[in-house]
């Protein structure tokens, strides 16, 4: 065999095994935020009246950095209720997990609160479910948040 048949062969065995590593990896999600909400709204259980909320809305309810977020969307209650849902999309996985931390300080606040106001809501803030994957974060405070985690998870997994 000729040196540059086995630099051929040594080259395609080399691409393929990088290939084959790469398939095992993660492949990178892409989620919309409004239409993610828009498919949730009607999975996710809540016992108050939702209004979709606009980019600019979200930042000042939930009181996070704009710099962080690259898009989101998300429903709020009118208020009577802790209940809202938001997919939040960032520029990277760093930004996601400054992001989340943003949204655990807006889940205190709102538990600390809610204490006052109407404490039967703070068991809903209590188990919300908050998750980051790559660099997305999705924030749910529903009347099941049992069930609202199932439908996240299995979002996040297609």
């Amino acid at each position: 065999m000729t040196s540059s048949v086995k630099y051929i062969r040594r080259a395609c065995c080399g691409a393929l095994a990088i290939l084959s590593l790469t398939a095992c990896g993660k492949s990178s999600m892409s989620l919309d935020p409004a239409e993610t909400v828009e498919q949730m709204k009607d999975k996710l259980t809540f016992t108050d009246q939702m209004t979709v909320v606009d980019m600019e809305g979200a930042l000042r309810i939930y009181g996070v950095d704009e710099a962080l977020v690259s898009d989101c969307a998300a429903l709020r209650g009118s208020g009577a209720t802790a209940e809202n849902f938001s997919v939040w999309k960032t520029a990277n996985e760093q930004d996601a997990e400054e992001l989340e931390d943003q949204l655990e300080s807006f889940l205190q606040s709102w538990i600390d609160g809610y204490s006052d106001y109407k404490p039967e809501e703070v068991p809903k803030l209590e188990s919300a479910v908050l998750t980051q994957e790559d660099h997305y974060v999705i924030l749910c405070v529903s009347a099941d948040n049992e069930a609202a985690e199932t439908y996240i998870d299995d979002l996040l997994d297609a």
